[in-house]
């Protein structure tokens, strides 16, 4: 029996749209088509500054992998009561190909957050999102103890949670209504106890010794900063992020360490901030001579990461020692690139301190799947963790029926709160 013919996002829009959005995409084919030529001819003169390394290949031995991997649900459920969000995190264990943690009932862990129907639901994503991280270091570093792991993988930077912690950095928990069972068993009364937790097992995480960090989602564009301390114009700029850069220039076995381009002093995320902080750099430089521009720009850029990374992942009152220790923390992972297959685009990975890079860039050859250019882990992994939009709001459902169950409530009042807040859209 065939399968029904699965029904297009484009065949549910009235025709006279379909049209119009099939004359707009030849239109946007020529704007894309000039863009990349344009991008061709400054790729030509950026591949003599770049340096590519080939990466060994050969494993001395055979090892044993951690993975790890967090997930929340992508929409939180918006009920006229409460919205309501769900997350989980796993790892698992490889003994070369033989998976060892199947009957490891401590491999999983999940919980949920709800919250009152006020206010903007920025404050509970972010929660929801930390406590998705949190939750992931911590089996992270169960997995290293309990397994004794050579190298432990987790999906996604050491720090990238860091960004817009500042927002629920001074938010009390109670105050915000949030309700959820890690909240109450880790103590978490403030969202500074949350970050302060997450970054505290992340540091551990990044010493100890056998964590390398994969990072799929790239927004970096430090090679286009770097372009632009050769000329200081825009024009130099090829506006693309250096995963995109590098799928054009990386064979296959090759991998690309930022220090080769940018030296031991300053790092990728100063090159790469310089480009968005371009136009103030550019009137502070205006009449300083050559020698002196990038020396200025840089240090303009650091000192507002510092604030930034301070802002973010320090309380309220710290001392500049801490700020100072707390900024080389997250400049401190090494980042590289490395072309695993001639099908997609170049891997990056952050090497946590006291690896073996050699080691971990022939696993990684040894483990790359074609299809998408990353370790086969992550791969699985992020198939077994990744949360459907629905998941929330089938989670939500499973509350309010039993809450019309064996409650005892009246059965108007749990219907009026766990009401879709929009009638029109029914979760």
């Amino acid at each position: 029996m065939s399968e029904p013919e699965r029904e297009t996002a484009f065949s549910r829009l009235p025709p006279r749209l379909q049209e119009q959005f099939f004359e707009l995409a030849e239109e946007a084919c020529r704007r894309v088509s000039k863009i990349l030529r344009r991008e061709d001819e400054g790729l030509g003169s950026l591949m003599r500054s770049l340096r590519f390394r080939r990466a060994p290949r050969d494993l001395p031995r055979a090892l044993r992998i951690g993975v790890v991997d967090g997930s929340h649900s992508p929409k939180l459920s918006e009920r006229l009561g409460f919205r309501i969000g769900v997350y989980a995190a796993t790892y698992m264990v490889f003994d070369g190909d033989r998976i060892i943690t199947d009957d490891d009932r401590e491999s999983m862990w999940s919980g949920y957050l709800i919250a009152p129907q006020t206010g903007s639901p920025l404050y509970t994503r972010k929660i929801l999102s930390l406590l998705a991280t949190l939750i992931e270091r911590k089996l992270a570093l169960q997995c290293i103890e309990k397994y004794d792991v050579d190298i432990m993988l987790i999906d996604g930077s050491f720090y990238g949670f860091r960004t817009r912690c500042s927002e629920i950095k001074e938010k009390r928990i109670e105050e915000l209504g949030l309700e959820g069972p890690d909240l109450d068993n880790m103590k978490i009364r403030t969202g500074w106890d949350l970050i302060d937790e997450v970054y505290e097992h992340t540091m551990r995480l990044r010493e100890s010794g056998r964590a390398v960090a994969v990072i799929k989602r790239i927004r970096t564009a430090a090679i286009d900063g770097w372009l632009l301390t050769r000329t200081w114009s825009i024009d130099s700029m090829l506006n693309r992020n250096d995963k995109a850069i590098l799928r054009r220039l990386m064979r296959p076995g090759e991998y690309f360490d930022y220090a080769d381009l940018l030296g031991e002093n300053f790092y990728y995320l100063h090159y790469s901030s310089l480009k968005g902080w371009f136009h103030e750099i550019k009137r502070k430089i205006s009449r300083e001579t050559d020698e002196d521009k990038i020396r200025i720009a840089l240090d303009y850029v650091e000192k507002k990461l510092k604030l930034q990374i301070a802002t973010d992942l320090c309380p309220k009152d710290a001392c500049d020692p801490l700020k100072e220790a707390t900024f080389r923390e997250v400049l401190s992972p090494r980042r590289l690139y490395i072309r695993l297959s001639p099908y997609a685009a170049p891997a990056c990975i952050e090497l946590g301190s006291g690896i073996d890079q050699d080691l971990v860039l022939s696993y990684l050859q040894a483990s790359a799947n074609p299809a998408t250019g990353l370790p086969f882990p992550i791969d699985l992994i992020d198939e077994i963790i990744s949360f459907d939009r629905e998941l929330a709001s089938e989670f939500a459902d499973e509350v309010e029926a039993r809450l019309l169950l064996s409650s005892g409530l009246d059965v108007d009042h749990v219907y009026g709160e766990f009401e879709s807040i929009n009638p029109q859209k029914p979760e």
